[in-house]
């Protein structure tokens, strides 16, 4: 970190950096959490970026933070963002406000995601950090603290705005055009209010958030309705599901609980865990879902060897909306329903899958960490992790993913 002041008694400018080389290869030939598989890719894990905190005057200071990685709009390509660019000011020494574009507080390392030196894992659990659709704003938050007899505790409270992109991904049948992914944008707003508490390096949270989303172009599936078809030539009972004649949403309003706690335990063990549950309506989609993790870990001198296990499922209606449409078939072949079935499973978005990871870090210095890790993943019916090959669904699936990445701050 780098400190300068260009004039006596005027802006005084701190800047710093983090940097993450990450590579990550499984031992499946179709893409997992949109990049990995058989090849190999440094796009997952790796990250560069730089901050700038400038204090204006007492009490007030604005903070800059950009970052390169790949783009969120689309599978190829890197493309550079501004994470944070705020302003704050602090009229009481236990009162913070900030706005601009921010990073809400919604796990336990969301707002550090990105430097990777903060935490031993080779990346934080997907099934739970990738749960919200996003976690920046533009908008206002404010942070109180206080001191009790537990520790420090701490009440954020934020509302914003943000534009986002929803990724698809569409299977094609067996021998047809190769199946594609589309980014289609959305726009959010919301707020929430979450509550900490602080002793020593014990962490607990709870979070409780509120956010509405709507499509830039075009409304949000309700429903896929069951068209039966004509009897004869089908059989009595047969049908579809109807993507055409979906009842839609101007928006849809997803409610979501955050809960998480990291602890030490005797001899240098820490257990750490978080769940959250998204509650969603105006929508049917894979976005109603929960998830969790548990993770133990221990310190060793410049090692910290850890386990966690996670897991993510979507509502029981949304897993059985997605069942029904994948197993539907009728007597007479037509590529024209099959396909419409595939549109409607893909674009529910369903999730039931699990993983079981082991890594390790071992820290150089406190600005330098390696981090190894084999992770075991396991889905139930689906994934939309998972970019499953044309003519096959995710279900089912058993794939390993190892992990090697360096991560710097400067």
């Amino acid at each position: 970190m780098t400190a300068f002041s260009p004039l006596a008694g005027a802006v005084d400018i701190d800047w710093s950096g983090f940097a993450t080389v990450g590579y990550a290869i499984s031992d499946k030939p179709y893409r997992y959490q949109r990049f990995v598989d058989e090849g190999g890719t440094f796009a997952r894990d790796s990250v560069l970026g730089m901050q700038l905190d400038a204090r204006l005057a007492p009490g007030l200071g604005a903070t800059v933070q950009a970052r390169l990685a790949p783009a969120d709009d689309k599978d190829s390509g890197w493309e550079p963002s501004l994470a944070w660019a705020f302003l704050s000011w602090r009229p009481l020494d236990d009162l913070l406000l900030r706005a601009g574009k921010l990073r809400i507080p919604l796990m336990l390392d969301t707002e550090n995601h990105d430097v990777g030196v903060t935490y031993p894992f080779a990346r934080l659990p997907t099934e739970v950090y990738s749960t919200a659709p996003t976690s920046d704003i533009f908008g206002a938050m404010f942070s109180k603290a206080w001191w009790g007899s537990p520790g420090e505790w701490s009440l954020d409270g934020y509302y914003g705005r943000i534009g986002a992109h929803q990724r698809l991904y569409f299977r094609a049948a067996a021998g047809q055009p190769e199946n594609r992914a589309l980014y289609d944008p959305t726009r959010m707003k919301g707020g929430g209010l979450v509550l900490s508490l602080r002793h020593d390096d014990d962490v607990y949270r709870l979070g409780v958030h509120r956010i509405e989303t709507r499509r830039r172009h075009g409304t949000i599936n309700a429903d896929f309705p069951f068209t039966p078809l004509p009897s004869p030539p089908y059989q009595p009972g047969e049908g579809f599901y109807d993507i055409s004649r979906a009842p839609q949403s101007a928006r849809s309003i997803s409610r979501m609980l955050t809960l998480g706690a990291t602890v030490g335990l005797p001899a240098a063990f820490r257990l750490s865990g978080e769940y959250v549950r998204l509650l969603s309506e105006g929508a049917v989609n894979g976005w109603e879902r929960w998830a969790a993790y548990t993770a133990l870990s221990r310190s060793s001198g410049a090692w910290t060897p850890y386990v966690y296990y996670a897991r993510m499922q979507s509502g029981s209606h949304v897993l059985r909306l997605y069942e029904a449409v994948v197993d539907n078939r009728v007597s007479i072949p037509s590529p024209l329903i099959d396909a419409s079935q595939r549109a409607v499973a893909d674009s529910l978005l369903a999730h039931d899958q699990s993983t079981l990871a082991l890594g390790t870090s071992y820290r150089f210095n406190a600005s330098t960490l390696l981090k190894a890790e084999w992770a075991h993943t396991r889905t139930g019916s689906v994934s939309s992790f998972i970019d499953a090959p044309a003519g096959r669904d995710s279900a089912s699936s058993r794939l390993n993913v190892f992990s090697l990445s360096a991560s710097f701050t400067y």
